[in-house]
């Protein structure tokens, strides 16, 4: 090979690996932000399980109340 074509070739192959080196950066930059998606939505999804204890004993009281007030109005069997 002369000089002139294996510059060609370091050429080609700089100009391949900045290409690649350019391309890695956009999928870090990529991968941190679908990371913190991803926290954001473990996050949510953990503030939703906590509360949902609470959300069961507000339906159970209100099942309760509806209970109650069926039975007052005599729109159920008195239960035993």
């Amino acid at each position: 090979m002369t000089a002139m074509a294996d510059n060609h070739a370091e050429n080609l192959v700089l100009t391949i690996l900045k290409d690649l080196q350019a391309r890695m950066g956009r999928l870090d930059e990529r991968m941190a932000n679908l990371e913190l998606r991803m926290t954001a939505q473990e996050q949510h999804l953990g503030t939703l399980v906590l509360s949902l204890p609470s959300i069961h004993d507000r339906v159970d009281a209100l099942t309760r109340r509806l209970e109650h007030i069926e039975r007052r109005l005599e729109l159920r069997n008195a239960e035993p």
